[in-house]
């Protein structure tokens, strides 16, 4: 069934296209049947701890307070379930160890956690920007982004691997959100960072104009393709749809499948 009289009015966001390329019926559920999503391990994790570095940025928490903040309010908002004991010890540990040895951006911090309204082209887009900062060293406004996942550093090699193109892809929410910083500051961020907190990893990738355009471009051109879809199919995948799909105890393929997290 065709819905572009529901995703016309829609306002758009980076997780709202990349949800319909992972699992379309994920996004029909989520979207258009608005069904209440469960929570997981993952998604709360990674909320928890950009809590705790935008309390510290604005300076509701001090570096010594960290540890203790996270220590007693783990649980109160990590509530989902890790798949295993070995993946909970894991992240427990090397968010601990971040926050006790967490690093400045170095600059002056203009906005964290900004909620930000915009059009792209004539589709209106919403989204929150982590940090944005101007450097210290050249006075550079940077976009920088809190990440759970475990990027990798660009390779050298001259055909892309399968991380180049994993962070090629988490770039685009940056480029879009690029968008929005133009029309503030009146120019582009200089560097587009990931903060890969849990393994202290600082991604710094410049400001290319042309991935800009092609993420445009990928946006718009993916939006028409949802505007104009009729069959809603799903993507199954066992771990994805158990622990990271916020739909799944509303997904008919999911249950048909046995499954129950």
């Amino acid at each position: 069934m065709n819905y572009s009289h529901i995703i016309s009015d829609m306002t758009w966001s980076y997780s709202r296209i990349t949800t319909y390329e992972e699992c379309p019926y994920r996004f029909y559920l989520k979207y258009i049947r608005n069904v209440k999503g469960t929570r997981h391990f993952f998604a709360d994790y990674g909320s928890f701890m950009h809590l705790i570095i935008q309390k510290y940025l604005i300076g509701e928490l001090k570096r010594g307070e960290l540890a203790d903040y996270y220590l007693i309010n783990f649980r109160k908002n990590v509530v989902g379930k890790a798949p295993n004991p070995k993946i909970f010890d894991n992240y427990f540990r090397q968010g601990l160890d971040y926050l006790t040895s967490i690093r400045d951006f170095n600059g002056k911090i203009l906005s964290v956690e900004e909620e930000v309204n915009f059009k792209l082209e004539s589709v209106s887009f919403t989204g929150f920007i982590d940090v944005v900062f101007v450097s210290d060293r050249n006075g550079w406004i940077n976009l920088a982004d809190n990440k759970s996942r475990n990027l990798k550093q660009r390779s050298t090699k001259r055909k892309p691997t399968k991380s180049d193109e994993e962070l090629d892809r988490y770039l685009r929410q940056l480029y879009i959100y690029s968008v929005p910083i133009e029309q503030k500051y009146g120019v582009f961020p200089k560097l587009l960072i990931f903060n890969c907190f849990r393994t202290k990893t600082l991604i710094q990738e410049p400001f290319d104009i042309k991935a800009y355009k092609a993420t445009k471009e990928w946006a718009l051109s993916t939006i028409d393709i949802i505007s104009n879809t009729s069959t809603w199919n799903p993507n199954i995948d066992w771990f994805k749809c158990s622990y990271i799909c916020d739909c799944n105890r509303q997904c008919e393929y999911f249950q048909m499948f046995g499954g129950d997290t």
